[in-house]
């Protein structure tokens, strides 16, 4: 049960961070195109693949 309740207020928490955030840099007006527009940049933050250039050290000759 202390594991439901702590899903719940930790999912809870999560929420109401991300709610404050989107107010807090795009302020009130338009609220839920602001909200799309930030789910959608976390969404590209943490979709992404990290890329790293190979210099050719790894291979064998």
């Amino acid at each position: 049960m202390a594991l439901i309740r702590t899903a719940f207020w930790g999912s809870l928490f999560v929420i109401a961070t991300f709610a404050f955030t989107v107010l807090f840099e795009h302020g009130p007006v338009d609220y839920f195109a602001s909200a799309k527009m930030e789910k959608d940049t976390l969404s590209e933050l943490f979709g992404k693949k990290v890329e790293r250039k190979g210099d050719g050290s790894h291979k064998l000759p």
